[in-house]
């Protein structure tokens, strides 16, 4: 009698290639915007005022067998003071800001590819300070953002990091009557980066 034992094995390698790479596109933005003011009308009066406005973003996503990571976060910050002091008659500080930010990382899928990642930041400021009266007037605006992107792939990482800041600031004092008083300020900055690595 013979007697036999087999055994069979099959083994199967699956390596990660281009085309179980899956697109992971992510895009993200925000507006901040805001207006502000004051008016001291005199005899003896004065007036103050702040707005403060912040925003944080963040994503994280990964496609389904994790061969693309990818995290992109993004803030900003406004804040707009105004004051005013009036011995006699009007003084006033209007004051108008907006920070905009905007960022994408798009995924293509290709062979060897990590994609792209755009970047759009951008701040508008304007003040001024009016009046027809005796006293001090003061605007202080303030925009800082900051923007940062990374991908992970099997083909390697990419990363991408901006920042702006900017302050505008007007001032007046004014001890002697005369004409009115008008003062206008304004500052308009924009980055942005494309990266195609």
């Amino acid at each position: 009698m013979v007697k036999g034992f087999a055994v069979a094995a099959v083994l199967v390698l699956l390596l990660p290639s281009a085309s179980v790479i899956a697109a992971v596109d992510q895009v993200q933005g925000f507006a901040l915007g805001n207006a502000n003011s004051v008016f001291a009308n005199g005899p003896e009066s004065a007036a103050t005022n702040t707005n403060a406005t912040t925003v944080a973003q963040d994503q994280l996503a990964s496609d389904r067998g994790s061969h693309v990571t990818a995290f992109q976060g993004e803030t900003g910050s406004l804040v707009q003071t105004a004051g005013a002091s009036a011995i006699c008659g009007t003084i006033g500080v209007l004051q108008g800001g907006l920070g905009y930010g905007a960022q994408a990382q798009l995924q293509d899928g290709s062979c060897g590819s990590l994609g792209a990642q755009i970047q759009d930041m951008d701040a508008d400021l304007s003040q001024a300070i009016v009046g027809d009266g005796l006293g001090s007037a003061l605007g202080l605006q303030n925009f800082v953002g900051f923007q940062t992107q990374m991908v992970f792939t099997i083909f390697g990482a990419s990363a991408n990091t901006q920042a702006v800041g900017v302050s505008l600031i007007d001032a007046m004092g004014r001890s002697s009557p005369g004409a009115g008083t008008f003062i206008t300020a304004g500052t308009n900055i924009g980055l942005g980066q494309v990266g195609t690595p």
